[in-house]
């Protein structure tokens, strides 16, 4: 599933694209999926995007954010990759593939398209984006300490489901959730309440440092979506796999609904730092 390294990866090729062949008005915009609007976004929005430009573009947690110009008012392309989501720069010629639920064609016979088999991916088509982001919690990627131990402090809740909430801090899924826990020697049941100051500075550490890492690798090449990712997983989709650490076998648990990928050897769970969670938003 793409997560925030991914949809990062995504934004900077996004940004490239926008000195060649995304530097083009649009000609036409083709929805081939009406799922992928969102029901906040009407058809004459989506098709008002036709003789405007890209513009900036920038990411909030896993939502890509895309400004286009040309409108008194600028207008935002928003998409949510979800599962298999991809974006796409390609020659506007020939039929659409398979998968493909959207394609915005620009003056230039360039073509940028939105893939996406299991059709779980979302779009909008905003004057603002708050509206559409401004639920979530400070990025994952550039949170402070500061500001990481203010939201810790706050609640008292098992950290996988926390990490995975993204109104508490936004951009990390499943994968990044394990990789991070595992770096920080945390167990995902220990409870955040009961973590000492230097447990949540390591933790915010390996946040930063795990999902920074991942942007510089691509993202992680998990079944196959981000194939160019380079993202060495140490814990998970491993499980029975010796850890990389001490050796022991990697376990999978399930922690609100998700699996969940541990080293027992290198993430104890102390008896107080257990405690009932139900199922993160994510």
């Amino acid at each position: 599933m793409p997560e925030l390294p991914e949809v990062e990866s995504v934004a900077r090729m996004v940004r490239v694209a926008l000195t060649g062949p995304l530097a083009s008005p649009v000609s036409a915009v083709e929805l081939l999926d009406q799922k992928l609007l969102d029901r906040s976004t009407s058809m004459e929005a989506l098709y008002s995007l036709a003789g405007t430009c890209f513009g900036a573009v920038s990411r909030s947690g896993k939502y890509l954010i895309i400004r286009m110009d040309g409108r008194e008012v600028p207008l935002y392309l928003i998409l949510h990759l979800r599962m298999t989501g991809r974006i796409m720069i390609v020659s506007a010629g020939g039929d659409p593939a398979r998968h493909t639920r959207l394609r915005i064609v620009l003056r230039n016979g360039a073509a940028l398209l939105f893939d996406d088999p299991r059709r779980f991916g979302q779009l909008w088509v905003t004057h603002a984006p708050h509206d559409v982001v401004g639920t979530l919690g400070p990025d994952a990627l550039t949170v402070s300490l500061e500001t990481f131990s203010g939201v810790l402090s706050r609640v008292n809740r098992q950290l996988k489901p926390l990490l995975l909430d993204q109104r508490v801090i936004a951009g990390i899924g499943n994968i990044y959730a394990d990789e991070i826990l595992f770096r920080a020697r945390l167990h995902p049941l220990a409870v955040s309440g009961s973590l000492a100051a230097d447990d949540v500075s390591r933790l915010h550490g390996a946040v930063v440092s795990i999902l920074a890492e991942a942007v510089q690798a691509g993202g992680a090449n998990i079944d196959g979506v981000f194939k160019a990712g380079e993202f060495p997983v140490m814990v998970y989709g491993r499980s029975g796999q010796p850890c990389y650490a001490c050796g022991l076998p990697v376990s999978k648990i399930r922690v609100a609904q998700r699996g969940t990928h541990i080293c027992s050897g290198c993430q104890k769970l102390a008896s107080d730092h257990s405690g009932t969670e139900s199922a993160a938003h994510s």
